[in-house]
């Protein structure tokens, strides 16, 4: 009786929502309801709430379509075709599982969260991000306390075996030391076992995006030593946790971009390798990091093979606990893109590598850091199935699309570039004299002015 209602109104409230245009509410609202799904779940020894954080995002998903169709913007009509033939795709996996339940589960893998980066497409100039990075504050403030108060009691606060063998669908004799296997990393101290913080996902993978979103938040609103504290705090929650995929993402919208703006692009993607090449020989020595990697060289050679990918229940965590899964592609949410849809997510991936890597080329430096997340949110994804979580990753697959929705200052030459910062030296004068307008002129407006683009992230 409780699933029927609390899907119903968590559909009510987020269309309430969606009709007011109150974007960052509704983000609001799918954060909350991925940090607090698995402790309501183990509160009260109920599934009713496994789909809490699906329903807002979905709603969300939905009205950036019907936008998209409605607005005579040619960018939104491509976007919206591309996202339909995502569908079709996934319709077309869908039909050749070998199980009707494994088939829905990995469907919701790929529709959710590239669903999500059509979201922040379409509505990038709508959302007060400002606002959203404020609740990731909050919320990663929330979670490193928890993370501490685990580290220093070196146990759950919540016991979440429940929930690892009732929702996730876990063996029960998978546990070690009486706790889900995920609580515990091998070779990090000594070769013994060391226990890992779950937070309040219960997972560490997956609060360790959660982290690295706040990570990205505090570079972009904080200042001084709140910044450093906040940064500080994050990190040690991350080394706790030995979340793999949050330490890439800090370690890259910190280190990575601070070196990138202070010292210069040359030193910044040298410095990017660098670190690359350290995370993989020292991860891929302890526990299973090897299998990620391989995951997704796997997935990519199966999905070469395979024109339309060999459809969904082959393979992937859930098929594995099924038993139909094949190992390949497993550990690698972009492997098993790879192997589920071949050809055409291969494509889509390169032109995405393509557009960051042209980004960060032509975007000011100034303006680059949202680049540099979805580079390291690219990268994770390529590491981690927790990737598809959407507990704790809504928020990066919508700046993901954001950030493919970025305008590219045009080229020019010196008597039009001289023209353009003239420009913009008078926009700027006029934005000075008059703020209150900056929040209502479009972003096409600013490109007009001679602005510069990348900024959406910091009004």
């Amino acid at each position: 009786m409780l699933l029927p209602f609390v899907v119903t109104a968590s559909a009510v409230i987020s269309l309430v929502l969606i009709l007011g245009r109150a974007y960052h509410v509704l983000i609001l609202f799918v954060i909350a309801a991925g940090w607090s799904q698995a402790p309501l779940i183990s509160l009260t020894r109920s599934d009713a709430f496994q789909y809490l954080d699906d329903v807002p995002a979905a709603v969300l998903v939905v009205a950036a379509a019907v936008r998209a169709f409605n607005v005579p913007d040619r960018r939104l009509n491509r976007a919206l075709l591309l996202m339909l033939a995502l569908v079709f795709l996934a319709g077309f996996g869908f039909l050749r599982s070998p199980d009707t339940e494994i088939g829905i589960a990995q469907a919701r893998q790929v529709l959710m969260p590239l669903g999500l980066i059509f979201a922040g497409f379409v509505y990038r100039d709508d959302i007060a991000w400002s606002k959203v990075f404020k609740y990731l504050l909050l919320f990663v403030g929330l979670t490193v306390a928890w993370v501490m108060t685990e580290e220093i009691r070196q146990a759950p606060l919540l016991d979440p075996v429940w929930y690892h063998v009732n929702v996730v669908g876990g063996n029960p004799r998978s546990m070690r030391e009486g706790l889900p296997p995920a609580y515990y990393a091998d070779g990090v101290s000594g070769g013994e076992l060391a226990f890992r913080p779950g937070g309040p996902f219960m997972n560490p993978p997956v609060m360790g995006f959660l982290l690295g979103a706040g990570a990205f938040a505090a570079v972009a609103r904080l200042r001084g030593l709140v910044r450093l504290g906040m940064l500080a705090a994050i990190a040690v929650a991350l080394l706790f946790a030995y979340a793999r995929a949050g330490i890439l993402i800090f370690l890259v919208v910190t280190a990575v971009y601070f070196i990138w703006l202070k010292v210069g692009k040359h030193a910044g993607l040298v410095t990017g390798l660098a670190l690359a090449g350290y995370l993989f020989i020292t991860f891929v020595e302890q526990g299973n990091t090897a299998s990620h990697s391989d995951g997704l060289f796997s997935g990519f050679m199966l999905g070469l093979q395979s024109p339309l990918g060999l459809g969904f229940g082959t393979t992937g965590y859930q098929a594995a606990l099924e038993g139909a899964s094949t190992g390949v592609g497993s550990e690698s949410l972009l492997g098993l893109y790879f192997a589920w849809m071949g050809w055409p997510m291969i494509i889509a991936v390169v032109l995405i590598l393509l557009r960051l890597l042209n980004l960060l080329r032509r975007v000011p430096k100034i303006h680059s850091l949202p680049v540099w997340l979805a580079v390291a949110f690219l990268i994770a994804v390529a590491s981690s199935e927790s990737a598809s979580s959407v507990a704790s990753t809504p928020t990066l697959w919508l700046l993901a699309g954001a950030v493919l929705a970025m305008r590219v200052p045009p080229k020019r030459g010196p008597l039009a570039s001289r023209k353009a910062l003239s420009g913009h030296m008078q926009a700027r004068l006029a934005l000075v004299a008059s703020p209150p307008l900056r929040r209502q002129n479009s972003h096409a407006d600013e490109i007009s002015r001679g602005g510069t683009t990348g900024s959406f992230w910091i009004h």
